[in-house]
């Protein structure tokens, strides 16, 4: 008889774990993931691409192929095996690692050296991720001197892209605008990646994100006391300790309970003003009564009042308040209301210039493609206004391909022949460093097209 198991009536009770407690045989890394523009696989990612593709880097696996004569990682792994049924492709890699569903993910720019020495500045989309390195041993390499090499994979069905040509160096790139990454892969030290720099280390600049939020709440903390100084008409919070480590939180609540002193120490202000001025009516109440006083009056006056005469009057002590805090505080009001006048006005000078540079940019984009009609053109102009200079040249370079591919319609296609036999072939580290699998799929899509 089959065992079956039924959840119990009782609401379940979970575990209140907090972000830093994960798996101790893990260990957090670093990935430099690509970097904009062109690469040396004839491919281009702009930033609103790499934006799009970025959303598909959580929880993505971090692979490699491990060779134990080598005792270092190797390429993607790729093996191809031909036989009757046809060609097919299989993966040596294995996960190591994946990245966190809660990963930070960013844009760095660094400068970095071509093979010519000249320094090139790249802005790199780059995510953090975790490794089993108490599971796998050999894993631990990443997080020697610079860590090891690295190359991502794009899922073939999700690629989305056109071919278009670089007239200035008269090469084709295919320029991709989505896709999904598929895995991320560890490559031994001696495999040059797609993307020169790019590679898989322990933390670097992502341990320092911490430090900066701490340093963004000192900031705040004292942006809060100048505001309140202001609102107060001078009144300082005090001297308080304020360390780094106290959260956002915390400095709201300091906030909060400082501004509540302020305000009880107005109260209080208030109150003995109050009663300043209570008592000297009544002093000016009793000498009105004196001086009303009749002769008869005066005649039946008392040791105790005549004791009384000769004591001095109590003073009002009640000063009239004056207008110092509200003069300083309009004279602030001013002040930021004519500086706030200049901003704007120098924010409109600029922002006409910068429309005016981004005009001449998009009519110069609009040129280099001479080889198209102005009819072909037309939509593009009309709404050159609403278009970014990247997105004229992308819809250009569609027009473009389109043509291209129209006027390519009576190329023959080549004819593969099947083999009898059963063949496998172990690509090379260099071929399989050099040619991705997702760049293989981009060219046999081009084939049937």
């Amino acid at each position: 008889m089959a065992q079956v198991a039924v959840s119990s009536i009782g609401n379940p009770e979970f575990i209140n774990l907090q972000p830093v407690d994960i798996n101790p045989l893990m260990s957090a890394c670093e990935i430099k993931v690509l970097y904009l523009g062109q690469n040396r696989n004839r491919t281009y990612i702009d930033k609103d691409a790499a934006m799009n593709m970025a959303k598909s880097l959580r929880g993505a696996p971090i692979v490699g192929y491990y060779n134990e004569d080598k005792e270092d990682f190797r390429d993607h792994g790729e093996q191809i095996t031909m036989d009757a049924d046809g060609i097919h492709f299989n993966c040596l890699t294995k996960p190591y690692g994946f990245v966190a569903p809660d990963a930070k993910v960013w844009f760095q720019k660094f400068n970095e050296s071509d093979e010519f020495g000249n320094v090139i500045e790249r802005e790199y989309l780059m995510t953090t991720g975790y490794l089993w390195t108490g599971q796998y041993k050999e894993c631990k390499a990443v997080f020697e001197d610079d860590g090891r090499p690295h190359s991502m994979e794009l899922d073939h069905d999700s690629l989305e892209g056109h071919w278009a040509e670089d007239y200035n160096k008269n090469i084709e790139f295919f320029i991709i605008n989505d896709a999904i990454f598929s895995k991320l892969c560890i490559l031994g030290e001696d495999i040059e990646p797609c993307f020169e720099e790019s590679n898989i280390k322990a933390p670097e600049i992502s341990k320092n994100f911490t430090k900066n939020n701490k340093d963004f709440t000192r900031t705040l903390y004292s942006m809060m006391q100048d505001l309140q100084a202001v609102l107060k008409g001078g009144t300082s919070m005090g001297n308080k300790d304020f360390t780094v480590e106290e959260s956002t939180e915390q400095v709201a609540e300091n906030f909060s309970a400082e501004e509540g002193k302020v305000e009880q120490n107005d109260t209080a202000e208030i109150q003995n003003s109050t009663e300043a001025g209570e008592a000297s009516s009544f002093v000016k109440k009793n000498d009105d009564d004196e001086e009303n006083k009749t002769a008869d009056d005066n005649n039946d006056t008392t040791d105790d009042d005549e004791e009384k005469k000769k004591q001095p009057a109590t003073k009002n002590t009640c000063e009239p308040q004056n207008d110092d805090k509200y003069t300083t505080l309009e004279q602030k009001y001013n002040e930021l209301q004519q500086k706030y006048s200049d901003m704007e006005s120098t924010y409109q000078e600029l922002l006409k210039f910068k429309q005016s540079i981004e005009s001449t940019q998009k009519d110069e984009m609009i040129n280099k493609f001479y080889m198209l009609s102005d009819e072909d053109k037309k939509d593009v102009i009309d709404h050159k206004d609403e278009y970014s200079v990247d997105d004229i040249e992308a819809k250009l370079s569609v027009i473009y391909t389109k043509k291209q591919l129209a006027s390519a319609q009576d190329k023959s296609q080549e004819q593969i022949n099947n083999n009898t036999g059963t063949v496998t072939y172990q690509m090379s580290e260099s071929e399989a460093g050099s040619v991705p699998d997702w760049i293989k799929a981009v060219r046999a899509v081009e084939k049937t097209m």
